[in-house]
């Protein structure tokens, strides 16, 4: 499936009987073969059903996952996931938050969400996170990726969104096309900044 912000998600769930009324239309003008026709009907209701499940899972929400088991359920449950591991008093994982919360609705099928280290700690030992905040990249409830610190982020707290968006695109999490593109290197792996200081928080 390709990438659906929020947006268009919900448009696509709220008219999806125009969508295909309007699609026969167009396929109907084209003199496409009736097995064609089907074929794209039945990806396009596909795709309703698949994103109405995902609604009802609340993608395109970030939310904060409450307790321990909810973690284990969501990480289990979903093809891929994000989860930011936090704590309300560090001043990083603010900002984190807020970037996260904007690639929540640009990328309506991967769910995002975060936990508070003070309720997770069995994962947080676990997982060895050590240094917040930890961002864990989940496919198939597999833990793929992570992002610790904001050192590969440029080292600064005034980072644009697009540069968390191209490094979650390494691992597979998130489908951007330039990064898909140019992802021929060593799977999920920066070169380090030459710039070894670091204002992250020690857990």
């Amino acid at each position: 499936m390709a990438t659906t912000t929020t947006e268009r998600a919900n448009e696509i769930l709220d008219d999806g009987t125009l969508a295909e009324e309007e699609l026969m239309d167009e396929l109907e003008k084209e003199e496409i073969p009736a097995h064609i026709r089907e074929a794209r009907l039945e990806a396009l209701k596909k795709q309703s059903q698949d994103l109405r499940l995902m609604k009802e899972k609340q993608h395109g929400l970030y939310t904060e996952i409450p307790v321990e088991k909810g973690f284990l359920d969501l990480t289990t449950q979903e093809d891929r996931c994000v989860i930011h591991f936090f704590h309300e008093d560090f001043r990083r994982c603010a900002i984190m938050d807020t970037h996260l919360e904007a690639l929540t609705k640009k990328y309506f099928e991967t769910k995002f969400a975060k936990i508070n280290v003070d309720k997770a700690k069995y994962f947080v030992e676990k997982l060895k996170i050590r240094v917040l905040p930890a961002v864990l990249c989940f496919k198939n409830g597999v833990v793929v990726d992570r992002v610790t610190g904001f050192e590969e982020l440029g080292n600064t707290d005034s980072f644009p969104t697009s540069v968390l968006e191209k490094r979650l695109g390494k691992s597979g999490v998130i489908e951007v096309p330039e990064v898909r593109a140019a992802n021929k290197t060593v799977f999920g792996f920066n070169k380090p900044s030459e710039d070894c200081s670091s204002d992250d928080d020690d857990y």
